[in-house]
């Protein structure tokens, strides 16, 4: 009798196994679960890419159009009506997670900024910026176009 285990143990010892296995069960769940919202975060973060990269060009045109718009049209109303009409736009693509790349005055990032060409400045620092770049909650959708200082 001494070979055989006395049956109340046997029966703790596969309580035990079969509590471990499911502490491993409910584990492996919660990290299921943990990975499928982590998923669905980036599908929410970058669903409406496709749609933003189209409507950069339009801030950008907005922008070129301010930017060469005659002083004495600056004061009426639909020039303010289209420059608040920008505004909203941007703040609207801020509050889904856009963000303008800070550039000018800024070391070269590969990451951010596509070089199209150098110019008099302090080399390798952004001196003029041809197309702005965006970020999409983080990840860099259009690099900045810019110039960068050659060292003269």
């Amino acid at each position: 009798m001494s070979d055989q285990k006395d049956p109340v143990q046997a029966q703790d010892d596969e309580l035990a196994k079969i509590k471990e296995l499911a502490a491993r069960a409910q584990a492996d769940l919660q990290n299921a679960k943990a990975r499928m919202e982590k998923e669905a975060q980036e599908i929410r973060s970058f669903a409406m890419q496709g749609l933003i990269e189209k409507l950069l060009p339009t801030i950008d045109n907005f922008q070129r159009a301010f930017d060469h718009l005659p002083e004495d049209l600056a004061d009426h109303d639909w020039v303010k009506g289209l420059q608040a009409t920008e505004q909203q736009l941007v703040s609207d693509l801020a509050s889904v997670g856009l963000k303008q790349i800070e550039s000018l005055g800024q070391p070269v990032d590969p990451q951010k900024h596509e070089v199209l060409q150098a110019d008099e400045g302090e080399k390798d620092i952004v001196v003029q910026v041809l197309d702005e770049g965006y970020e999409l909650n983080g990840k860099v959708i259009r690099p900045a176009k810019v110039v960068v200082g050659n060292g003269e």
